[in-house]
């Protein structure tokens, strides 16, 4: 399978930090997992699975990175 990155904007960097927490903690984010399957959706592609968080950016705006495997193009 194949992986996608996708980074969304979040609203602020104690919110991202509240998100990152929260996956590394085995938990999910709703609301950030719906987001992430919208946009991989928008580029025309198919998720395979559940959207993973691995981290944020340093800069302004703080971004969440997500990876998702998506299936092949046929």
């Amino acid at each position: 399978m194949a992986t996608m990155r996708i980074e969304l904007r979040a609203a602020d960097r104690a919110e991202a930090r509240r998100i990152v927490h929260a996956y590394g903690d085995g938990g999910r984010h709703r609301p950030s997992d719906d987001a992430v399957l919208a946009e991989v959706e928008r580029h025309g592609r198919t998720a395979a699975g559940l959207p993973e968080c691995v981290g944020m950016t340093n800069g302004q705006p703080v971004y969440l990175k997500s990876d998702v495997e998506v299936y092949p193009e046929v």
